[in-house]
């Protein structure tokens, strides 16, 4: 947790939090965006986190963590592609909890290559993660929130939903996907008192991207790209994502909140040119 990060004690009290692809979660680790969001959650008064992925170890230690510290929270193996293990996930928490508020799906995968050298399988597998776990966690996250009349649920997109590159086309169709997905999803459940909306972050530090931010020449030519001079951390991320899933975005839905320090407000020419 960043020194200057914000805390509003008792915001999200009595609420039950769902994260996908949120292993990453250990104090003191370099963290994910749902670990950043699930302990600034507990902070804020939330009764307990379920964090998903397929990383049992990781996230087994994460929850622990977690609990050591006086919070109730759990890891659940979860296939985010699987109905049935969405099915598990989502009735283990009613029946632990009795109620699910919140959902932030941010389980996905990246590709690295040209077109041309991505595989069928490849491309296969970005959308299934990505764009099938995000249908999934929609569906059956909002059917457990008509239960207790209403929720929030935010899907992790990415700037690459509205800016693309020479590498990854997989990757920015899945995320715009997610984009007009959410739109749709927001349309559908307004009537079910349930808030849809997507968060676009840009180059941020995490276990996602540290292959890049790690990388010397990868990283600066990143940096010197954006308007504010430098990569995002990933409590900036979470401090978006929890306000939409509160109360204070209660006016909110079918929106996209971008957070890439401004890379894709316009032309910026890098530094040095």
């Amino acid at each position: 947790m960043a020194p200057d990060q914000q805390i509003y004690p008792g915001r999200f009290d009595g609420k039950v939090l769902l994260l996908t692809g949120s292993a990453s979660a250990t104090e003191g680790d370099l963290m994910g965006f749902g670990g950043a969001t699930a302990w600034r959650f507990l902070r804020e008064g939330g009764k307990a986190v379920v964090i998903t992925d397929v990383q049992d170890e990781l996230g087994e230690r994460s929850a622990q963590s977690m609990r050591d510290a006086g919070f109730n929270a759990e890891f659940v193996h979860h296939d985010v592609t699987s109905e049935t293990d969405w099915e598990a996930v989502t009735s283990n928490t009613l029946d632990k909890h009795g109620h699910l508020d919140y959902l932030v799906n941010i389980a996905g995968i990246q590709d690295t290559k040209s077109i041309e050298e991505t595989s069928i399988e490849t491309w296969q597998k970005v959308m299934d993660v990505t764009n099938n776990g995000m249908f999934l966690g929609v569906k059956h996250g909002a059917r457990s929130m008509n239960r207790s009349g209403g929720g929030s649920i935010v899907n992790l997109a990415s700037m690459a939903a509205r800016w693309s590159s020479p590498y990854g086309a997989a990757y920015a169709a899945s995320r715009a996907g997610m984009t007009h997905f959410t739109r749709g999803a927001a349309i559908q459940y307004a009537s079910s008192n349930i808030r849809v909306n997507s968060v676009l972050p840009g180059w941020v530090k995490s276990p996602f991207t540290k292959w890049i931010f790690n990388d010397e020449k990868l990283s600066k030519y990143r940096t010197d790209r954006v308007p504010l001079g430098r990569w995002g951390e990933p409590h900036e991320i979470a401090a978006a994502i929890l306000f939409l899933l509160s109360d204070d975005a209660s006016y909110i839905t079918g929106s996209e909140m971008l957070i890439d320090g401004g890379v894709t407000a316009g032309f910026f020419p890098p530094v040095g040119e």
